[in-house]
């Protein structure tokens, strides 16, 4: 397949938000998991990789103006229609345009495959919002002069713009996820309900989807309401997740359940950081490296207590092997991190000892941990010295299948 860049394609187009139908304004008003549709419908145009984003007048109010001031990337896309020069009028409608609906949930990557089309020919539309009032659409040059004045006016384009969709020979492009238009409080539930559907990720674990995420959403759709930010719901993730540990140091069975439960807190608290940021549009490279830091350090902390507790019932070289311990968990930590997703030949072996270091395994030692602080005692050592030997295994196979690969 040939990259657009290599054909002459045309450089990524602005992006115009219409109203789809008199009822629409309302629609792009309505909230959907703490923020109004046009706001969504902006961050995706943004995230999907348009420079440019009009809007016209009829939309405009004081609390979208507040997100855009609050959001810098948001602030350098938006642009008014109606503040546009008749000069940068005339450069606006004598190029393509990138139409979105106000009112329609959408996520970023179906844009991307939109526009890596880039070359709009007879136009090009995305396949799911054919024969809804909503199309999603790429307009050839003329197709965006013809509408601009309507555009600009904010006059509702719905029934038009799906007559051309399905009447026309535009090229048609499959999206990547979900379409979902907002008309009234039954398909707001909808969409709502979508998003925190799309919430998790690959690297949840059997008990993450079972329960954590159930119990991260109610978190999560209180706290999107809120002016926090993920990398704080990280912190509130780390200082659970450290006190925890500190109830093992050393821990009476009191504690290590008191210790449990604020782990278990911190668990749902982490799944809540990336919800809010995935919600809100606040991915970035520090938090994730914020948030795998978060997990490392909660999960070493957690060992070297078991340590610590182990060295009180038994030898102080316990106090040693969870220090070991934790520094296996650390490093397999940093292995897993940089190890490549690869699951055939020799790579089997890596993913089914990435596939052990899941979270289901660590509550299955806590819960060990537990039964055995309440019940025999004196099996703790045994404990402690199976997680320092156990700890090892996944970086020390990474390091020996380098050595013999030279990968």
């Amino acid at each position: 397949m040939t990259h657009p860049a290599a054909r002459g394609a045309l450089p990524l187009p602005r992006a115009v938000v219409y109203l789809p139908d008199p009822t629409s304004r309302a629609a792009a008003a309505s909230q959907v998991a703490g923020r109004a549709m046009l706001v969504r419908t902006l961050l995706t145009g943004e995230r999907g990789g348009v420079r440019e984003i009009g809007v016209p007048a009829s939309l405009r109010d004081a609390a979208v103006e507040g997100r855009i001031a609050a959001n810098p990337r948001l602030r350098a896309a938006v642009v008014w229609l109606d503040r546009l020069s008749p000069a940068q009028a005339r450069d606006w409608s004598s190029g393509p345009l990138l139409l979105l609906p106000a009112n329609v949930l959408l996520d970023p990557q179906s844009l991307r495959r939109l526009l890596a089309e880039r070359d709009p020919g007879e136009g090009i539309a995305l396949e799911e919002s054919k024969g809804s009032l909503s199309p999603i659409l790429l307009a050839p040059a003329a197709l965006a002069a013809a509408l601009w004045d309507r555009l600009v006016q904010g006059a509702p384009l719905g029934d038009d713009l799906e007559v051309r969709v399905r009447q026309g020979r535009m090229t048609l492009v499959v999206g990547a996820g979900f379409f979902v238009p907002v008309l009234d409080e039954a398909s707001r539930s909808e969409a709502e309900a979508t998003l925190f559907r799309s919430l998790g990720i690959s690297a949840d674990s059997h008990v993450d989807r079972m329960i954590n995420r159930r119990c991260s959403r109610w978190l999560t759709r209180f706290l999107i309401r809120l002016p926090v930010t993920p990398n704080q719901v990280t912190l509130l993730s780390l200082a659970l997740g450290l006190a925890a540990a500190w109830m093992l140091w050393p821990a009476r069975p009191a504690s290590a359940l008191a210790g449990f439960v604020l782990y278990l807190l911190a668990v749902v608290v982490d799944h809540s950081d990336g919800e809010v940021a995935r919600l809100t549009f606040q991915e970035s490279a520090f938090g994730e490296w914020l948030d795998f830091t978060t997990d490392t350090v909660i999960h070493a902390a957690l060992v070297l207590g078991m340590g610590v507790t182990a060295s009180r019932v038994g030898e102080p070289t316990m106090l040693v092997a969870g220090a070991v311990a934790a520094f296996g968990v650390i490093l397999s930590a940093l292995f897993a991190r940089f190890l490549p997703e690869e699951a055939s030949g020799e790579e089997r072996l890596a993913t089914v000892l990435k596939g052990l270091g899941t979270r289901d395994l660590f509550y299955l030692v806590l819960v060990a941990f537990l039964l055995g602080l309440w019940f025999a005692p004196g099996l703790l050592p045994i404990l402690v010295g199976l997680l320092a030997v156990g700890s090892q295994g996944y970086w020390l196979t990474c390091l020996g299948r380098r050595w013999v690969t030279g990968r």
